[in-house]
C-alpha cells in the first residue's frame, strides 16, 4: 500500500535521524575524541567580567556608549567631543575626599562591626586631620556610586537621631514608637548596604571610550578648628597594633598620666607626683569590684540588646550571661577596670535616673496630676537625657575605634 506524501516525509526524516545517531554512537577502531562545548576550557575567565562599584566616569562613558550606537556616522565626531567635554568637566571638579563619608570597612575593623555612619565619619575625619589627608583633594570622576550611597547612609544616620527623639516625646506611646522609628531608619540603611553589595558583585558596563587620564592629587588646606586639631593629634585609628582607648585599664591610664607629667610638660614636683601615682596604683591593685559591674559590649549580648542599647537592659543581659557562666560572684581588681567599663557605669547611672524620673511622672499622672503638668515634664526629661541616649553610643564607638598616641 503506497504511503501518503506526509507519512513518507515523516518516515524519511526518522530514518535519517536514526542513521546519524547510529554513526555517532557506533564504536570505531580509529575514532578520534570529539570535543564538546561543555568540555572546552574557558580562557581568561576573570577578564570576562570586571566587577566593582563604577566611578562617576564609568557611568558617563557607559551611558554615552549606549547612546553612541544610535548616533549617525556624520554626527559621531561632534558627539564624542561633547562626551569628552563632560568627562573633562567632571575631572576638573575636585573634592576633599576625607570630607565625605567612607565605607566603614575602609576605616577600621571596629567601625565595620558597628556600622554606625556617624562613628565612621568621626573616626575617619580625626585620623585624616592627624595625618594631613584632610587637605588632599581628588577628582569627582573618581568617586564611585557606592560613595554617593555612603552619603545617603550618613544622612540617614543623622536624621535618625531627631526622629527617634521626636517619637520618644509622643505622650503615652513614645516608649513603643521610638524603637519602631529606629527600626525604619535601620532598615533603610540596611537596604542601602544591600544595594552597595549588589553593585560590587556586578559587572561594570562596557564602554568604547579610553580610560580617563587625571592630574596628580592636589592639596587645598581645610580650615579645621584648633580644638579638633589638638584632639586629632592625640588619637589614631585602631589598626590592630595598638590598644583602643576603650580597652585601656585604670592602671594603664595612671601610668600614661605619670609618663606625661614626668616628661616636663607641666611644671610640678615630680617626686611628689610619683609618690601619689604609686599610692594610687597600690589602691587600684588592693581593692576589688564585682565582675558583674564590668559589662560586656551590647553587640556581644545579642542583636536585641544591641538594637535597644539601653544601660539597664545591657546590665541585666550581662548579669544573665554571668549567672549562666557561674561568674556572677567573681571580683576583679580596680586596676583591671577598663575605660569602657567606667564609661558604661556612668551612662548606666544616667539611664537609671532617666527611668526613675519617667516613672515618677507616670505615678504623678495616675495620682491625678493634670497632663498639662506631666506632659511638659516628660518632654523636659527626654531633652535633658538626650545626650545620654544618642551621644553616648557615638562616643563609645569612637573610643572603641581609636587608640591614644
Amino acid at each position: 500500500m503506497p504511503l501518503s506524501r506526509l507519512t513518507a516525509s515523516c518516515v524519511g526524516s526518522l530514518t535519517a535521524l536514526t542513521l546519524v545517531a547510529g554513526l555517532l554512537l557506533a564504536p570505531g577502531a580509529h575514532a578520534e575524541p570529539v570535543e564538546t562545548l561543555a568540555s572546552t576550557p574557558v580562557v581568561d575567565a576573570p577578564q570576562l567580567c570586571v566587577s566593582g562599584a563604577p566611578t562617576f566616569d564609568d557611568v558617563v562613558t557607559a551611558a554615552a556608549s549606549v547612546v553612541r550606537g544610535i548616533v549617525g556616522p556624520a554626527d559621531l565626531t561632534a558627539y564624542d567631543q561633547r562626551v569628552a567635554d563632560v568627562r573633562a568637566a567632571l575631572a576638573a571638579a575636585r573634592v576633599h575626599r576625607d570630607g565625605l563619608p567612607r565605607h566603614p570597612e575602609l576605616v577600621g575593623a571596629r567601625p565595620a562591626e558597628l556600622d554606625d555612619p556617624i562613628v565612621t565619619y568621626i573616626v575617619n575625619g580625626l585620623d585624616a586631620v592627624r595625618t594631613g589627608r584632610i587637605d588632599e583633594t581628588m577628582s569627582v570622576s573618581q568617586l564611585t556610586v557606592n560613595d554617593a550611597i555612603e552619603v545617603f547612609v550618613l544622612a540617614t544616620g543623622i536624621v535618625k537621631i531627631p526622629a527617634k527623639l521626636a517619637a520618644g516625646m509622643v505622650p503615652t506611646v513614645g516608649f513603643f514608637l521610638k524603637p519602631v522609628v529606629s527600626a525604619m531608619f535601620t532598615g533603610t540603611a540596611a537596604l542601602a548596604r544591600a544595594v552597595q553589595n549588589s553593585i560590587e558583585a556586578g559587572c561594570l558596563a562596557p564602554n568604547v571610550y579610553p580610560p580617563l587620564v587625571l592630574d596628580e592629587p592636589t592639596v587645598v588646606p581645610v580650615p579645621v578648628p584648633q580644638p579638633i586639631r589638638d584632639l586629632a593629634a592625640l588619637v589614631m585609628t585602631a589598626d590592630g597594633t595598638c590598644t583602643p582607648v576603650a580597652e585601656l585599664t585604670m592602671a594603664t591610664v595612671v601610668e600614661r598620666t605619670r609618663a606625661f607629667l614626668d616628661s616636663g610638660a607641666v611644671d610640678m614636683d615630680r617626686v611628689a607626683m610619683n609618690e601619689a601615682a604609686d599610692t594610687l596604683q597600690e589602691f587600684l591593685a588592693a581593692n576589688r569590684v564585682a565582675k558583674v559591674m564590668l559589662m560586656r559590649r551590647a553587640d556581644d549580648l545579642g542583636p536585641l540588646v544591641e538594637a535597644l542599647d539601653m544601660g539597664p537592659v545591657t546590665f541585666l543581659a550581662n548579669l544573665g550571661a554571668d549567672l549562666a557562666e557561674g561568674t556572677a560572684l567573681d571580683t576583679v581588681p580596680l586596676a583591671q577596670v577598663r575605660v569602657e567599663n567606667a564609661y558604661d557605669l556612668a551612662t548606666l547611672s544616667l539611664d537609671i535616673a532617666s527611668l526613675l524620673f519617667s516613672a515618677g511622672t507616670s505615678i504623678a499622672g495616675f495620682a491625678g496630676v493634670a497632663e498639662t503638668i506631666t506632659t511638659p515634664l516628660s518632654i523636659v526629661q527626654k531633652l535633658v537625657f538626650a545626650p545620654t541616649d544618642y551621644g553616648a553610643p557615638i562616643v563609645r564607638g569612637v573610643m572603641q575605634s581609636m587608640c591614644a598616641i
